[in-house]
């Protein structure tokens, strides 16, 4: 599975909330300043090649929806990341995520009990 840019992944995100879309559906829940049509056009037509998602014609224009699951993707994204740069290790990335004060103490417990619970 191919890695989305940030631009991309903005309308995915866009997508993946709605079921189905039009562009002018996904231009107007973009953020202020908006992107013109066309430029989200031309991304749509990018994450179509790419797989990402599916058009159906729907009068004289085109729904789009999402051809590949948001949890498919982020597990792919996250399985990738860790490789590259935790050596695959998802211990290095909570080490490191602890030392650098991006966890509490409480949220480190908290994932604790989760652990112990889905055992």
């Amino acid at each position: 599975m191919k890695e989305l840019t940030k631009a991309e992944e903005q309308i995915m995100q866009i997508v993946w909330a709605n079921e189905k879309m039009f562009i002018k559906d996904i231009v107007e829940q973009m953020p202020d300043p908006k992107p013109a049509y066309n430029t989200v056009g031309t991304f749509i037509k990018l994450l179509e090649g790419k797989g990402f998602v599916t058009r159906e014609k729907v009068g004289n224009t085109f729904v789009y929806s999402a051809a590949v699951k948001k949890k498919a993707y982020t597990k792919n994204f996250i399985n990738g990341f860790l490789s590259s740069h935790f050596e695959g290790s998802a211990e290095k990335l909570f080490s490191f995520m602890v030392q650098e004060k991006k966890l509490s103490v409480d949220q480190v417990e908290d994932l604790m009990k989760k652990l112990k619970d889905n055992e």
